[in-house]
């Protein structure tokens, strides 16, 4: 099913009525938009210092249907649990990449290579290997496609970055400015050629024309945890839904940033100067007694010593959940906000423009692995999911 996005026309009756036939072709219409339009006339007033904000005084619920929310289903998906070619056997994905022509790029962490599908999902060759060689890696945690002509590949061992053209040679080589110990890469390019990511309080850049660095400050990072000490070691325990700040790069120039107790999103300049201001309306889910005490029987069952700490730990849960789970930038400039779901919902995105216009929504048809990553590439949405055996599979979902 393609996206329909809602687009800035608004709804008109025939200019060949007239009279009375006018008025209730009018009004008709007029009433078409209102049950088709759940998201809402948004307010706009620009703020003192020039920025523009967008308020909408509603979106669509997350369960909710209609032509502004849109199902994004499953049309490819690439891998096996077992057979007789190892390229279509996946171990731990680590990222996915769409070419302009179709071409689908997946690295595999425990195979440590990087393997190209046709767009019928049909494997063509294995882009980068394991090795000490150009275009080689010793491991890897995440791949970003520059254009069609260039792969981009964490080597988090060797803390270096490295380029390979689609047939697997290498361009370019660079050591990272700020390493990365996360599960999954999270560097990413801007327009100018600069590399980024976030470490800590700052967006670090490095620009691989010049070989300058700067850092951008983004200010306090969030969350909280807890300390259990016992005689084997120290365990932390994250407390759940506790809001956090959120930050990106607007690959065209400047940043986003969003906190996840509220629906509030801003881009600003790399200066700080505000540019867009987005605001909208959405339920609030309170943290129950049920949630709490699940909590609790987490931390038991891993330590069942620690049911006296965790009861304590349980208090500092906040009284509601976050709003928002994250949001990321698409090949089109699009900003997809993320919100939080409960665990048995799939994820519902909420689109809009580098200007704060509502876009549109999509809800997913199914539920990718935890800690993955979802990219839009070409008008298609690319993750990977598990089956019931906990086998990998890479999917392709279109969305525009």
């Amino acid at each position: 099913m393609r996206l329909a996005l809602r687009r800035d026309r608004g709804c008109t009756a025939g200019r060949h009525a007239d009279g009375a036939l006018l008025a209730l072709a009018m009004a008709a219409a007029t009433a078409a938009c209102e049950m088709a339009s759940t998201a809402g006339a948004p307010l706009r007033e620009t703020l003192p210092n020039g920025a523009v904000l967008v308020r909408y005084p509603s979106l669509p619920a997350i369960d909710s249907v209609g032509p502004e929310v849109t199902e994004a289903q499953v049309d490819l998906r690439i891998g096996t649990l077992d057979g007789n070619d190892p390229n279509y056997i996946f171990g731990d994905i680590r990222g996915v990449q769409a070419a302009g022509d179709g071409t689908i790029y997946v690295l595999d962490y425990q195979a440590v290579e990087v393997r190209a599908y046709s767009r019928d999902g049909e494997h063509l060759r294995t882009v980068v290997r394991q090795g000490e060689g150009p275009g080689e890696i010793s491991r890897a945690n995440g791949i970003l496609l520059s254009g069609d002509t260039l792969l981009w590949i964490n080597d988090h061992w060797k803390r270096q970055i490295i380029g390979v053209d689609p047939a697997g040679n290498e361009v370019r080589r660079f050591d990272n400015p700020v390493p990365n110990s996360r599960y999954i890469w999270t560097g990413t390019f801007d327009d100018r050629g600069r590399y980024w990511r976030l470490y800590r309080e700052y967006y670090r850049y490095f620009d691989l024309s010049t070989g300058r660095s700067d850092s951008v400050y983004m200010g306090a990072t969030g969350g909280r945890s807890y300390v259990q000490t016992s005689g084997t070691g120290q365990v932390r325990y994250h407390i759940p839904f506790v809001a956090s700040p959120i930050n990106i790069v607007q690959p065209s120039g400047g940043l986003w940033h969003a906190h996840t107790a509220s629906y509030r999103l801003s881009r600003t300049r790399e200066n700080g100067d505000t540019v867009v201001v987005i605001e909208a309306v959405v339920p609030v889910h309170p943290v129950t007694a049920e949630d709490r005490a699940a909590y609790v029987q987490l931390v038991v069952d891993v330590g069942p010593g620690e049911r006296r700490s965790a009861e304590a730990a349980a208090e500092l849960i906040p009284d509601v959940k976050p709003i928002l789970e994250s949001f990321f930038v698409d090949d089109e400039g699009r900003l997809w906000v993320e919100r939080a779901t409960p665990n048995d919902v799939p994820p519902f995105y909420d689109l809009f423009s580098q200007g704060g216009d509502y876009l549109g929504s999509v809800r997913l048809a199914f539920e990718p692995r935890l800690y993955s990553k979802v990219t839009v590439q070409h008008g298609n949405l690319y993750t990977w999911v598990v089956d019931e055996l906990d086998t990998p599979f890479v999917v392709r979902a279109p969305v525009s």
